[in-house]
């Protein structure tokens, strides 16, 4: 089922070959992180991040750390979203190395990534009012990590209110008619920079607009090829709240458009519903091209174990595209970029999938995979692939090389193979036990990892029952659950382990007291930048000699 808001369209080319390059390798001239996971593919890796290595990461510093004007809310797991880096932006004061983050009191910070002083920053306070009560799965704040056109000199945004803007890198000016994108306090994810189009998908039905019902699951495209006159158009996932898009990376550059995965719910193409789904939306997102549910998807909308927990990477190989992703069910799947269905009637056949990775429980919390995949390419020409996972390790998989006991998570490393045989995932190590890692940065040779020390017991009042109190009991008001959620287990740890073995070469240790909840640390400029729950801005790197 296909909505679309903006100009009419009398016609769609589906775009492919040459013009969308999502089969080529991301470029390896870029030092900066300008979108959530490097680049448009998600990949997690900074190919052209030169300083940090596996010799030089053990002498990594806290070079300075920043304190922004940002009130945290038990509410609002994430106050600040993932930062993003660009080097030599021309100011009035000199070349500036910026860093860029959004927080959820509506406001821009562009922060001198050298020394941690605030550069400027810019306030975009949302008059309106919420149409639900604010709670930690729909808290009415902003989480969507920005994306960086660095040769525009341009930040595109969302804030709360639902609206796109565009600001000039050195000064804060406006650069793009601010431009509808998502309902107000939606609860959308990291923007995604294509071909003059910004993307990003929002899901749960935590936004809402009575006069524009668009509440809905969508993905959601706006044209800025005219900054003045910038055009929108939509796709929905399904009807209302169920199957609708997420996942940290938001929308995904694939060979054929963008690739988003979705929340349990139906499905039903027929009816315009791919609840459990791996979706690829056209160019400017005017419709479905293709689509991956899993054979298991009725026992995931069980269980919710719903692949929206998890976050698409598209990567070459061979001379084609593939696929990676998983969930909270702790199997990945991998599939064929440009047949995500692999060619079946019901679109349910990977290239391969591994066993369950972890949650032999099938817990919905706590347990599979909660974050994005990220991937790496030795100077050997091996390809390998990064996963986070929360939780102690599935019985079905063994490790060549673990690094001792891992009963709060891990990441998990395999060989990406192809042989006469197929696609193959080979696993390569499991790092030591981490209070479940988020996303990952790869580097030359190094897994830069986060400890987020983030409680992960959605409701401590029934954790089987999503809320509805056992035993006859209250179940917890909003606040209990809230000031619950947001009370870490352990504190934020960054970790750097060797790509190739999962030695660990560097740990902050009880450095960072806080911890983290949906983010990812951005290698860049020869620094790793992070963010936490009590608005700190973190910069490491390794001191002059």
């Amino acid at each position: 089922m296909l909505r679309v808001l903006g100009v009419a369209i009398a016609s769609v080319a589906i775009v492919g070959g040459s013009c969308w390059a999502a089969d080529m390798p991301p470029s390896s001239s870029n030092a900066d992180w300008l979108t959530f996971g490097y680049d448009q593919q998600r990949s997690g890796w900074n190919q052209g991040e030169k300083t940090l290595t596996t010799q030089s990461v053990g002498r990594l510093k806290l070079l300075w750390s920043t304190q922004l004007d940002v009130q945290s809310l038990d509410v609002a797991l994430s106050t600040l979203t993932s930062p993003v880096v660009v080097g030599g932006v021309s100011t009035s004061q000199g070349s500036k190395n910026l860093l860029f983050a959004v927080g959820i009191n509506d406001t821009i910070y562009a922060i001198d990534a050298d020394s941690g002083k605030v550069f400027w920053q810019k306030a975009f306070p949302n008059p309106g009012k919420p149409v639900r009560p604010a709670n930690t799965n729909c808290s009415n704040t902003e989480q969507a990590t920005p994306v960086i056109d660095k040769e525009r000199a341009v930040i595109y945004f969302t804030v709360s209110d639902g609206k796109l803007r565009g600001l000039d890198l050195a000064t804060g000016e406006e650069r793009l008619a601010v431009a509808q994108f998502v309902a107000p306090f939606s609860r959308n994810w990291s923007l995604n920079l294509v071909n003059n189009v910004v993307y990003t998908a929002a899901g749960r039905g935590c936004g809402g607009d009575p006069e524009q019902k668009i509440e809905s699951g969508a993905v959601s495209a706006l044209d800025i090829s005219d900054p003045l006159h910038p055009v929108l158009s939509r796709t929905y996932t399904g009807h209302g709240r169920p199957a609708g898009p997420w996942g940290r990376g938001g929308p995904v550059l694939g060979p054929k458009g963008v690739i988003v995965q979705t929340a349990d719910g139906n499905h039903d193409p027929a009816s315009g519903v791919f609840g459990n789904s791996v979706i690829e939306i056209t160019p400017k997102a005017y419709g479905v091209i293709d689509s991956f549910t899993p054979s298991s998807w009725k026992n995931l909308n069980a269980k919710d174990l719903d692949l929206g927990s998890g976050s698409p990477v598209v990567f070459p190989i061979e001379g084609h595209s593939l696929v990676a992703t998983s969930s909270k069910e702790g199997v990945v799947y991998v599939l064929d970029a440009n047949n995500l269905g692999g060619g079946t009637p019901d679109h349910s056949k990977p290239l391969f999938q591994t066993p369950r990775l972890g949650n032999d429980q099938e817990h919905y919390y706590g347990r599979g995979v909660w974050g994005s995949l990220a991937t790496y390419v030795d100077a050997d020409n091996v390809r390998h692939l990064y996963v986070p996972m929360w939780g102690p390790p599935g019985s079905a998989v063994q490790f060549p090389l673990t690094n001792g006991a891992a009963p709060d998570g891990s990441i998990m490393a395999f060989k990406v193979s192809e042989s006469g045989q197929g696609v193959m995932l080979v696993p390569e190590w499991e790092s030591i036990n981490m209070a479940v890692p988020d996303n990952i940065a790869v580097a030359n040779g190094v897994v830069f990892a986060v400890q987020t020390g983030e409680q992960t017991v959605q409701h401590p009042d029934n954790p089987e029952g999503h809320g509805r109190a056992a035993n006859g009991q209250a179940a917890l008001t909003v606040d209990q659950l809230s000031k619950f959620r947001a009370t870490p287990v352990t504190n934020m740890v960054l970790y750097a382990l060797d790509a190739h073995t999962g030695k660990q070469l560097y740990s902050s240790g009880k450095l960072l007291a806080n911890w983290v909840h949906f983010s990812q640390p951005a290698v860049a400029l020869g620094r790793v930048f992070l963010v936490s729950h009590d608005a700190h801005v973190y910069a490491f790197g390794v001191p002059h000699r």
